[in-house]
């Protein structure tokens, strides 16, 4: 089986040539991968994860587990950390936006409102935003 340049650039397939038969061209088979490539995202460092003791503990840990390791794999490895960290610590934001918002709607529409606990749940609603807002503005 011989690659094509095409497939080498764009591995969702490969082709191959058949065996020249009543022509002076040789027919070309492709094979097209039906599941598509999967896309890794550029890690960037959040600046605003440098005060965060939680993270700088994360790192420390990653960082000193192997102490033979090559800087190349230990920075791996903390990458590694602080995203599994990171995306724990969005669906626990979540969670807590969605788990918010329905105590405050039903806070709102109680026939006897607690003015203490609406102000409380509406400001831990805008804190939640204010951080994802500086999350995206990052």
């Amino acid at each position: 089986m011989v690659n094509c340049a095409w497939s080498e650039k764009f591995p969702m397939g490969r082709c191959r040539y058949l065996r020249f038969e009543g022509s002076d061209h040789r027919p070309l088979i492709t094979y097209f991968n039906s599941a598509p490539a999967k896309k890794r995202g550029l890690f960037r460092f959040n600046r605003s994860l440098t005060e965060n003791e939680e993270v700088a503990d994360l790192v420390a840990s990653a960082w000193n587990q192997s102490p033979v390791a090559s800087v190349i794999s230990k920075q791996n490895l903390c990458r590694q950390r602080i995203i599994q960290w990171s995306k724990e610590r969005n669906q626990k934001a979540n969670q807590l936006v969605a788990a918010t918002q329905q105590k405050l709607d039903a806070a709102l529409s109680d026939p006897i409102p607690h003015l203490p606990r609406i102000e409380a749940l509406s400001k831990t609603l805008h804190d939640a935003y204010k951080e994802e807002e500086q999350f995206w503005l990052q």
